[in-house]
């Protein structure tokens, strides 16, 4: 009797192995453990703030700008989106003793007119001999360009996938480059704009009128008004025609 039960207690041990043996995962995409993985980090827009360029034009021993060139001035500073609280660079040429105090003069006359417009002017060191001529001086703003994300899968072969056979795609990448080929201004993407002052009268005005319905009553100034009349579905109602139907 004793063997008996040893032998009934060694093959249900076999037959429990086996069935064990029988329920273990073989499939690879199919885990029985926590998996945790860093998330990749979202593509984003990269903003670069690059130098642009202008020259400004002096009439020779002329310390004082012509019209023509305020308005090239004005022009490219329009252009380039610089306006009041930025910061522009100025270079002079290099020049010699006799030169000195003219070139001085210039460049306070430029820096005056920037600084008129609430634009911040800093002075560079002269510009290096044979850069600039003897009656320009050098205007440099920054202009921000974008560049977009690679996004594998969209713009290029798929090279990698996950466990489940999925290509490896940066989801987003679509978004932020349609956003990089719509935006205006670049540098918006990475400071905002001041608002510009608002008209509180005319806000609240329409918030009033939105909560006493001036328009739907009338404002006796002859626009015509229209007004939205519920239509009853269904119910027994369906034997009222015309413009009077509808129970009161």
């Amino acid at each position: 009797m004793h063997r008996k039960s040893i032998s009934a207690r060694h093959w249900f041990g076999v037959a429990a192995v086996a069935l064990l043996a029988a329920c273990s995962n073989t499939d690879p995409g199919l885990i029985d453990y926590a998996e945790w993985k860093q998330m990749d980090p979202p593509p984003r827009l990269e903003v670069h703030d690059g130098p642009v360029g202008h020259a400004i034009n002096f009439a020779p021993g002329e310390t004082q700008l012509s019209q023509a060139e305020t308005s090239a001035i004005t022009a490219f500073l329009a252009s380039e989106n610089v306006g009041p609280g930025q910061n522009v660079t100025l270079e002079a040429p290099s020049a010699g003793a006799a030169e000195t105090d003219r070139v001085s003069q210039r460049l306070v006359t430029v820096r005056g007119l920037l600084e008129q417009q609430g634009i911040t002017v800093t002075m560079a060191p002269p510009a290096a001999p044979g850069t600039l001529g003897s009656d320009q001086i050098h205007l440099i703003a920054s202009r921000a360009t974008v560049s977009n994300p690679d996004c594998p899968g969209y713009n290029q072969a798929v090279s990698s996938y996950d466990r489940f056979s999925r290509p490896n795609m940066n989801l987003g990448c679509s978004n932020e480059i349609n956003l990089g080929l719509m935006v205006a201004d670049p540098s918006d993407l990475v400071r905002g704009r001041t608002l510009a002052p608002a008209d509180a009268d005319r806000s609240a005005l329409a918030v009033e009128r939105y909560r006493t319905r001036a328009d739907e009553k009338g404002s006796g100034n002859g626009n015509s008004t229209v007004s939205v009349v519920p239509i009853m579905m269904g119910g027994g109602g369906g034997g009222n025609s015309g413009g009077g139907g509808g129970s009161q």
